[in-house]
C-alpha cells in the first residue's frame, strides 16, 4: 500500500523532536558510515576481481584440491562453530581451576596442608606395600634355605592341604574364565 506524503505531513514529520534527534545523530555519523561503505565497496571490488582473475582462480582451485575440506570438513566446522559457546564456558572453568592451581602452589601453607592430607592417605598403602616386601623375603630366605629335594609325593602331600586346594582352585576359575574374555 503505497502512500504518498504531501509536503506539509513531510513538514510535521520533520517538526517532531525524535525524527529531529535521529536526523542529527545520523548527519554525524555520516562520515563514519561512508568510510564503512567505502571499506565494504573496496572488499566486495577486490573479491570480484579476484572472482574474474582466471590466474587467481586456478591457484585457489589447486590448492582447495590438496587440501581435505570437503563438504565434510565444512559441516564440522559449522558443528564447531555452534559448540563455541560450551566451549568457551569450559575453557572459563578450566582456567578458574588453573589460576585455583597456581594460587594454591604458590601458598607454602596449602601445600603443607596437601602433603600431610596425600600422607594419610598413602600410609596405609605403604604399610601394606612393607609388609608385601617383608613377607617375600621372608619367602625367599625359606626358599633359599630349603635344601630339601622336591619330589612327586611331596607335590602329592601338598595337594591335600586345604590352602593349596583354594590357591588352586582360582587358577582352574581362571583358566576356566580367560577364554571366555577373549
Amino acid at each position: 500500500m503505497a502512500t504518498s506524503l504531501s509536503k506539509q505531513d513531510w513538514v510535521d514529520e520533520l517538526d517532531k523532536l525524535e525524527v529531529q534527534a535521529s536526523l542529527q545523530k545520523l548527519i554525524e555519523k555520516l562520515p563514519t558510515l561512508t568510510e564503512k561503505l567505502e571499506q565494504v565497496d573496496n572488499i566486495l571490488s577486490f573479491g570480484q576481481a579476484a572472482m574474474e582473475d582466471q590466474h587467481t582462480m586456478e591457484k585457489v582451485k589447486m590448492k582447495l584440491d590438496y587440501t581435505n575440506v570437503d563438504i565434510d570438513t565444512l559441516e564440522a566446522g559449522l558443528r564447531l562453530l555452534e559448540k563455541l559457546p560450551l566451549l568457551l564456558q569450559l575453557t572459563e572453568k578450566l582456567e578458574t581451576v588453573v589460576h585455583f592451581m597456581e594460587q594454591v602452589l604458590g601458598d607454602q601453607k596449602s601445600i603443607e596442608y596437601l602433603q600431610k592430607s596425600a600422607e594419610g592417605y598413602l600410609e596405609p598403602i605403604q604399610e601394606k606395600v612393607e609388609q608385601g616386601k617383608t613377607l617375600w623375603e621372608e619367602v625367599q630366605m625359606k626358599a633359599e634355605a630349603n635344601t630339601q629335594h622336591i619330589s612327586v609325593f611331596t607335590i602329592l602331600k601338598w595337594m591335600k592341604d586345604p590352602s593349596v586346594q583354594r590357591g588352586l582352585s582360582y587358577v582352574q576359575a581362571l583358566i576356566d574364565t580367560l577364554p571366555k574374555k577373549q
